[in-house]
């Protein structure tokens, strides 16, 4: 296998026509340089310079190998810059977790703004249920992800959690809906038009029957239940079902005035962490991440 210091001095000799001078560029001695030279002619089986004339000459193989250096030491200076990165954790790949409201309410706030001054590393992210991603994550097949508190089990001695913020839980319809005709409106008034929501946890669904006085819960009938904010967002602007979320995922749709937040009281606060766990080996970019993650919730 050719040896880089070899091949960049063979390159400063080519450059200076002097062994001397190459020398001094490569920061080593004569000597040591014509040594270098000297190995890598016989380890190529082939005559690089011609010593006989000065200044000294590349010879037709001489002139073909420098040709191709260049590229070569370029690739090899690019890989030497792409370990010291992975080293440093600027560089590489992190596998993220989020669930929808999430990533829809502010991870891509938090990724966007840790991107951005890490603009070697990648993020494969995977948006499923707190307890998909909690299973995920044991297998370490995640490097972290961000859940809401109220699905986490109560033993939590494995995992690290990194506060993010809490966000309420609202009703929205389109506008126009015919709700909004009702001169007073209670959560009871918005069951006949049923709801699309993410998959909530059945003790959600209990609070919220409890709270507005009905008496199941299974009258609060999901239309659709989804990981996909988006798709529960477009499906309630041309529907007239009742979309619950947080404001945070729907921001962009109440200012564009193709949603409307409804006077309903909800009270389904949610808490979210961003987790990893204990004893796996995390990549050198988390901490940078989770960084990022608490300047980003301290302004949310």
């Amino acid at each position: 296998m050719l040896n880089l210091n070899q091949l960049q001095h063979f390159r400063f000799v080519a450059e200076t026509g002097n062994f001397a001078a190459a020398a001094r560029k490569a920061h080593i001695t004569q000597p040591a340089l014509s040594n270098s030279i000297r190995i890598l002619e016989e380890r190529m089986e082939v005559q690089l310079f011609d010593r006989s004339e000065r200044p000294i000459r590349l010879t037709p193989a001489g002139h073909n190998i420098l040709s191709r250096i260049d590229q070569l030491l370029k690739a090899a200076r690019d890989v030497e810059k792409e370990v010291s990165f992975l080293a440093q954790g600027l560089a590489g790949e992190l596998k993220i977790g989020m669930t929808s409201v999430s990533s829809a309410s502010f991870g891509g706030v938090i990724l966007g703004k840790w991107l951005a001054e890490n603009d070697k590393m990648r993020v494969d992210v995977t948006v499923a249920d707190t307890l998909v991603l909690l299973g995920i994550l044991q297998t370490e097949k995640m490097d972290l992800i961000i859940v809401d508190s109220r699905d986490l089990p109560k033993d939590l001695s494995e995992f690290d959690l990194v506060p993010i913020t809490s966000e309420d839980g609202h009703a929205y319809c389109r506008t126009g809906h015919p709700v909004l005709d009702l001169p007073q409106m209670s959560f009871r008034d918005l069951l006949p038009y049923r709801f699309a929501g993410s998959h909530f946890p059945k003790a959600l669904l209990e609070h919220l029957a409890q709270l507005h006085n009905l008496e199941s819960h299974t009258l609060i009938e999901l239309a659709i239940e989804s990981d996909n904010i988006s798709l529960m967002r477009d499906a309630t602007m041309n529907s007239d079902l009742i979309l619950l979320t947080t404001r945070g995922c729907v921001r962009n749709a109440l200012n564009a005035n193709l949603l409307v937040e409804l006077p309903v009281e909800l009270k389904t606060s949610g808490n979210w962490y961003a987790v990893t766990l204990k004893n796996a080996v995390l990549h050198p970019a988390i901490p940078s991440l989770k960084k990022t993650i608490v300047e980003a919730s301290a302004k949310m």
